[in-house]
């Protein structure tokens, strides 16, 4: 484990039962190994069914590891904490901001209320006057004035909704934040504001991201770092500008020519693998 990273995976693997009865189980993940270094951002490219998400969803303990180890800030994370302190500790570390905003936020509460209960969880010494200012200050920081806080979430549009679920991440002060897919819904103006944020938050504050995405242009504007995925393993990993102009790996060149460009017109994949080996 290293001390000095916010995030050591190691050998991490995911297995799940197989629908047919008998059948070996389906590996979902297998051995990956990642680090995430202080104030930086990784993200991991991959297909839909690389493993990506589920990488993320173990590393945040929503999934039990099949076996493997991970640490946060050096501090190894086992099965899922069953009392209440340490389950508050875990999540002030790692933070989850999920792709659909409107389905992690409880529509009956005021966006106010939303962030200020994970600030009550997470600052538990503050008076309720204190709190409301933090929340004021969240909404400040990710460009929502006031006015926000009496609003619900159907009230808001997407990409305001998920300005919300960054606040609240942010709300615990974490040391990393898995953001899994948190731009893919979102209008391509909108993703642009939203990636901004995220790159003035890092810059203001001490934190790192693990970015999950399929969207290569998207890494290009947020990634210092990448790990490409296929079938559960980590096949190429190196810094956005390696991996973008000079990938390695024949899967990192398939993925990189399906990006949609000027004059672009959809291939199979077989024509895609014909070309990268040409």
């Amino acid at each position: 484990m290293s001390a000095d990273a916010v995030l050591t995976v190691r050998q991490l693997r995911k297995e799940y039962p197989s629908p047919i009865r008998g059948a070996e189980p389906v590996i979902a993940v297998d051995g990956v190994d990642l680090d995430v270094h202080p104030g930086e951002c990784l993200a991991i490219v991959g297909e839909s069914g690389s493993g990506k998400t589920t990488v993320a969803k173990t590393i945040v303990g929503l999934e039990q590891a099949t076996s493997g180890t991970i640490a946060v800030g050096g501090q190894a994370r086992h099965a899922a904490p069953r009392r209440h302190r340490d389950r508050v500790r875990w999540a002030g570390e790692v933070q989850y901001v999920f792709q659909d905003p409107y389905s992690s936020l409880n529509p009956r509460q005021r966006i106010g209320t939303v962030i200020e209960t994970s600030v009550a969880i997470h600052r538990p010494e503050l008076r309720s006057d204190d709190r409301r200012r933090v929340v004021a200050d969240l909404l400040d920081d990710v460009g929502l004035g006031g006015g926000y806080a009496d609003r619900l979430p159907h009230e808001l549009s997407g990409g305001q909704r998920q300005r919300v679920a960054i606040a609240r991440a942010l709300a615990a002060n974490p040391r990393l934040v898995i953001l899994d897919e948190a731009v893919a819904a979102l209008d391509v103006s909108i993703q642009a504001q939203i990636l901004n944020l995220l790159a003035d938050i890092r810059e203001q504050r001490p934190i790192s991201y693990l970015f999950i995405t399929h969207d290569l242009a998207v890494v290009n504007q947020i990634a210092d770092r990448v790990a490409v995925m296929e079938q559960g393993r980590v096949v190429e990993e190196g810094t956005a500008t390696e991996v973008l102009t000079q990938p390695a790996h024949e899967y990192t060149r398939s993925l990189i020519a399906a990006v949609p460009r000027s004059g672009w017109k959809p291939r199979r994949r077989s024509e895609l693998a014909a070309i990268v080996h040409a």
